[in-house]
């Protein structure tokens, strides 16, 4: 079942990249990381040739079973900025087709709330983390598309409420009195993302009045 839908989504996604690149102008482009396929969404839009924005939605959110035994939910926001390297980035409408293409290097920011409980013992808790990171994006299914493969350094704070439950399907009995900061400095954050353009504009097969 999980093979079907990544086919499926693949499937739309080329799709979209076949009408998108019809046209001029490239108005948002849609990503997916494949590591957590189906779990999260987000979208890049280049601003010129050199410099592009990028938010990300990450949703892993597992239902808790009946049982209260185990838990992992959790949900953040990410937000970047990315200066693309290279003379193939440089200004002139020559360059617009290779936007989001090639070696780059980005400044990130990513907020949210996690829900973590294994063996009837979890922490529920908020985190922030920032840093930068490396990204290299490539052509694929007949340039329709673009794979980007990215690693990010950078500091991970959290601060995490302690909780048990103490019978199968009970209630979950928070520790006020305990609480437990998380920080970490080091690689936070890695994708395999597959892009999509979509696209606005007159079709360049189209004669102009």
């Amino acid at each position: 079942m999980q093979f079907k839908k990544i086919w499926l989504l693949v499937t739309l996604l080329h799709l979209m990249g076949t009408v998108a690149a019809t046209a001029q102008d490239t108005l948002l482009w849609p990503r997916t990381n494949l590591l957590l396929p189906l779990l999260n969404v987000g979208a890049e839009l280049p601003l010129n040739n050199r410099w592009s924005v990028a938010a990300d939605i990450y949703y892993p959110w597992i239902p808790r079973a009946a049982n209260h035994k185990n838990c992992y939910q959790a949900f953040g926001v990410n937000v970047e900025g990315r200066y693309w390297l290279g003379k193939n980035h440089g200004p002139g409408i020559d360059n617009r087709a290779k936007r989001l293409l090639g070696h780059s290097v980005g400044a990130f920011v990513m907020s949210g709330y996690y829900d973590w409980e294994r063996n009837y013992s979890g922490y529920q808790g908020d985190f922030v983390m920032g840093g930068i990171d490396y990204l290299y994006a490539m052509p694929v299914f007949r340039r329709k598309m673009h794979l980007e493969l990215s690693l990010g350094v950078g500091y991970f704070y959290s601060k995490a409420t302690h909780y048990d439950v103490f019978e199968s399907g009970g209630k979950g009995y928070r520790e006020k009195d305990y609480r437990r900061i998380f920080e970490y400095f080091g690689p936070v954050k890695a994708s395999v993302a597959l892009v999509v353009p979509l696209a606005l504009g007159r079709s360049k097969n189209k004669k102009q009045p």
